[in-house]
């Protein structure tokens, strides 16, 4: 029997670090006060949706923005550490000036938006992205069901880049979506696509981008 799933994934509301330029990476920031109009907006882009489950990164801005959901909705919440934005290592709580300050070699190679590229003591954009693949395939759902999922802005944009085509000379940022936009995924068996990517019309609407 063929299993089929929805998965509308949200990249999580905007954050202090967001806001001030700051890469964040697996370290803590918490959802500025723009990020939190930008849920109410997003609660209301989302509203003609019933969600069996809304699966969260365990980082406490994703988990603002899934917890909102959740309560919304009246889903369960579940934490998967798979969900969790790249690794950026000792790039991690610094600006792009100062990354590329100092260490301008692998600094300018993840600023351009190479997928392959290693921080110092992290990981690359395709290594997360191919994490939350396997999480999203991997996720056990009833067939015909919709799941929610709160996600990060380069691991999303990594997997966004793997399912259109993984081209390695094209960067991976192109498809960089804003924060709290969505995207709709459409698992069939063992094969994911992207039915759309970055729907942001609700924080047009808000003047939230």
């Amino acid at each position: 029997m063929c299993q089929s799933v929805r998965f509308i994934v949200v990249r999580h509301a905007e954050s202090v670090w967001n806001q001030q330029g700051i890469l964040q990476g697996q370290l803590e920031s918490p959802t500025s006060a723009r990020g939190l109009r930008q849920i109410d907006a997003l609660l209301g882009a989302l509203n003609d949706y019933t969600f069996s489950a809304v699966i969260s990164s365990p980082s406490q801005r994703a988990l603002t923005t899934a917890r909102a959901i959740a309560q919304h909705h009246s889903a369960p919440l579940h934490l998967d550490s798979r969900l969790h934005e790249q690794h950026l290592g000792r790039f991690q709580a610094l600006t792009a000036t100062q990354i590329t300050q100092h260490d301008p070699v692998s600094g300018a190679s993840l600023l351009a938006g190479d997928v392959a590229a290693v921080p110092p003591g992290g990981e690359s954009v395709l290594d997360a992205a191919n994490r939350l693949h396997q999480a999203l395939l991997g996720w056990e759902a009833r067939n015909g069901t919709c799941v929610c999922v709160v996600t990060h802005g380069n691991t999303l944009a990594g997997l966004l880049w793997l399912l259109h085509g993984a081209d390695f000379q094209q960067p991976f940022a192109r498809y960089s979506p804003p924060n709290c936009s969505f995207s709709l995924l459409y698992r069939q068996d063992h094969t994911l696509r992207t039915e759309t990517w970055g729907q942001a019309t609700h924080l047009l609407r808000d003047n939230l981008l």
